[in-house]
């Protein structure tokens, strides 16, 4: 995406406007007799009316925040309607939606007023994106599945019951189906998603959280049954030129279902992998040859052992660990040459050892952002630390770290950037302040 600021922002917004291309409301009396493009921002809709004179028809796009006035939620004005996002609407109800799926919409995004989906849903045949992120549905119906344009679909959310649709269902999704996006699906005892991922031949982004069960025999079944589908999604993917990312949350449930190899042809660009405990890394990622962003997340500890295993994931460009507690992490001459961001997020070092990760000298030749978010850091020049005075970080640019280091450490980061040959800036941010550009 791309945000504008400042006079360039102006002066689009001007034109915009000038040329009745958008329409904002701000409490505003008269509003013009011809609208295509219109936002209602925060409370500036709940005083305006539109009245019955005014011509909605051709309203192609309408977004609104905050409340807005009942008249603008009669979506049976709006002939020629395209883009509807309802995200941040306060005034969003259940009872609205029949009138929406009668609309030609394109983009459809809905707020937390909606708690399901009507069947009415088939009648949107020309939708390409459906939001459903804000919106505290829990199961969504197969009909969605079966809408012909759909591209991009995102959500958190389990299937209905469709055991007697499946033979079609599948057939459509193998033939017909354009879904690229799905972001996501949970999985359970259930074996419904597993099975029809298996059939969404055009997938490039999917995104899974696996749910525990106390059943054991249909959590096997079902791990057999991810486990394969995640192998032949990744297996898909033969053009190394095509941007592919599969984010799991495996939760407590077990990792077993990733332990499986790949050849050497199989690619995949990003990957994401969250758990309380991840205990290795799965053998599948140090066969992904061009694999270039990679996740790693756990609630409780990542291993020496997992660490370990990164230097054989060669093609990494960026690279984020997330964990209440990291093992000894060193970097050695040769490891992750193409490594371009390294982000490191973590509550505390171990207790067994307090030393920080160890960047050995010549290693990380094209480092260019360093983020390395930790209270108890010490600075760079610490035993077994990092000296980015004197290695081998030629390129590095930038360097962030928690603002709740000690104010010691703190100047000691700063002195060895001075003395470094690109100075990198540093930065020191708050938890709530850390924004990850790259996701």
């Amino acid at each position: 995406t791309c945000q504008t600021h400042g006079m360039m922002l102006e002066f689009i917004l001007h034109k915009s406007i000038c040329d009745n291309f958008i329409t904002f409301l701000y409490g505003q009396a008269r509003l013009p007799d011809k609208i295509r493009c219109v936002s209602i921002q925060q409370n500036s809709g709940s005083k305006t009316r539109v009245d019955s004179d005014i011509d909605l028809s051709l309203v192609r796009s309408l977004t609104i925040f905050g409340k807005a006035h009942k008249s603008f939620l009669n979506f049976s004005r709006y002939k020629l309607l395209r883009v509807l996002d309802l995200e941040e609407c306060d005034e969003l109800e259940d009872e609205h939606l029949k009138k929406i799926c009668k609309r030609l919409l394109k983009y459809l995004s809905l707020g937390r007023g909606i708690t399901v989906l009507p069947k009415e849903i088939a009648k949107l045949k020309f939708l390409e994106t459906l939001d459903l992120r804000r919106t505290v549905i829990k199961f969504l119906p197969i009909q969605v599945l079966e809408l012909p344009c759909l591209i991009h679909l995102f959500g958190v959310f389990k299937i209905q019951d469709a055991d007697q649709q499946m033979r079609k269902l599948k057939s459509f999704l193998t033939e017909k189906s354009k879904l690229e996006t799905l972001a996501g699906f949970v999985t359970d005892r259930c074996q419904t998603f597993p099975q029809l991922m298996k059939h969404m031949t055009n997938l490039a982004k999917v995104k899974i959280w696996c749910e525990n069960t106390a059943d054991a025999s249909s959590s096997s079944n079902s791990d057999v049954h991810l486990s394969e589908a995640i192998q032949e999604f990744i297996q898909r993917g033969t053009d190394v030129n095509n941007v592919r990312s599969l984010s799991l949350d495996v939760g407590e449930c077990s990792q077993e279902f990733l332990n499986f190899s790949l050849g050497d042809s199989c690619y995949l660009s990003s990957l994401k992998l969250k758990g309380n405990k991840i205990c290795r890394l799965p053998p599948f990622v140090t066969s992904l040859a061009v694999l270039t962003d990679l996740c790693l997340s756990s609630s409780d500890r990542l291993s020496s052992d997992v660490l370990a295993a990164l230097s054989n994931v060669r093609a990494l460009r960026y690279l984020k660990l997330i964990a209440r507690h990291l093992d000894r992490f060193v970097i050695e001459r040769g490891d992750l040459q193409s490594l371009r961001r390294l982000h490191i997020v973590v509550v505390s070092m171990t207790t067994m050892s307090k030393q920080q990760p160890e960047i050995q000298e010549g290693a990380l030749p094209n480092l260019e952002s360093f983020h390395l978010l930790c209270k108890d850091l010490d600075g760079p020049c610490g035993h077994g630390g990092i000296r980015i005075d004197s290695l081998g970080l030629g390129c590095l640019r930038e360097i962030v770290l928690d603002d709740g280091v000690r104010e010691t450490a703190k100047e000691q980061w700063k002195d060895a950037a001075r003395r470094h040959p690109k100075r990198p800036k540093v930065v020191f941010v708050g938890a709530g302040d850390v924004v990850d550009r790259r996701r």
